[in-house]
C-alpha cells in the first residue's frame, strides 16, 4: 500500500506542474526537499516550473511509466510544448524520487534536452 501511496503523491507533482499551480509543492516536498539536478531545494524547483513555463507556456509532462519500490519512485516522462529532439522526438525526464513521511525528500533526474534541434 505504500507504493501506491508514493505513486500517487508523484503524480500530484507532475499534476501539479500542469495544472500551472505551484501552491501544492509545499506539501508534496518536504521541507528539507534536495533535487540534485538543480542542487537546490524546494524554492528552486518552483523557479524552475516557472521558468520553463513562462518559456514554454503549452508546456505538460505526461507518465510514461512508473515504477515502484519501496520508499523509491522511478519514472519516464514525456514533455509535450516544447521543441522536439533532433529525431523528431518528444523530449523526455527519467527521474528517481525519494519518499519519506508522506512528501519527496530527494530527486534526482536526467533528460535528453541538450539534444534539441536549433530553433
Amino acid at each position: 500500500m505504500l507504493e501506491e501511496e508514493n505513486r500517487l503523491l508523484v503524480e500530484r507533482m507532475y499534476d501539479a506542474f500542469n495544472a500551472r499551480n505551484l501552491s501544492p509543492t509545499d506539501d508534496i516536498f518536504a521541507p528539507d526537499f534536495y533535487s540534485h539536478p538543480l542542487k537546490t531545494g524546494v524554492e528552486g524547483v518552483k523557479k524552475s516550473w516557472a521558468s520553463m513555463l513562462k518559456a514554454f507556456p503549452k508546456a505538460r509532462v505526461t507518465v510514461e511509466e512508473m515504477l515502484a519500490d519501496e520508499d523509491k519512485i522511478a519514472s519516464r516522462t514525456s514533455i509535450h510544448g516544447v521543441p522536439q529532439m533532433n529525431d523528431g522526438t518528444l523530449p523526455m525526464i527519467i527521474e528517481i524520487i525519494r519518499i519519506k513521511d508522506h512528501r519527496i525528500v530527494e530527486l534526482w533526474g536526467l533528460t535528453n534536452w541538450l539534444l534539441l534541434r536549433e530553433p
